[in-house]
């Protein structure tokens, strides 16, 4: 039995081809580019591009790292109100750039747009991100 009337509903990118190939160059670096865009790339560049890589994955990683604590905390506040053992837990917000959270963006319910504006205000992606349009070409 097939409803021929079934509406369907997609999930719309609403970033253009400039942001999304920002976005993608801030989260994944060189992979994003194919290995004849590397060769023909100056050092200068790909250097560029690694810098600006590892930095997106410190923000993110502290980032994901603080809402765990932020999560937990309230957990053991509202099952344990009372309890000297919990509130030694709600006080910890000690983030560790050695250690590596691994969760991922969806279990932490991190969309795309948290993300890129998490990474505008560490000012890993340009401050008018949002206003950029596709017309121009990045390479």
């Amino acid at each position: 039995m097939t409803n021929k009337n079934v509406n369907r509903v997609y999930e719309q990118d609403p970033y253009n081809s400039r942001q999304n190939f920002l976005y993608k160059r801030a989260i994944f670096g060189l992979a994003a580019y194919s290995s004849q865009e590397i060769s023909e790339m100056s050092k200068v560049k790909v250097k560029r591009i690694n810098k600006i890589n590892r930095k997106t994955q410190v923000v993110l990683n502290l980032w994901k790292q603080e809402l765990v604590n932020s999560w937990t905390n309230k957990f053991f506040s509202i099952i344990f109100p009372t309890s000297p053992f919990a509130k030694e837990f709600t006080t910890c917000t000690t983030v560790d750039k050695n250690f590596i959270c691994t969760l991922s963006f969806k279990d932490l319910n991190i969309s795309k747009s948290d993300i890129i504006n998490k990474l505008i205000v560490e000012k890993v992606l340009p401050k008018e991100f949002h206003q950029l349009k596709s017309d121009l070409t990045c390479k």
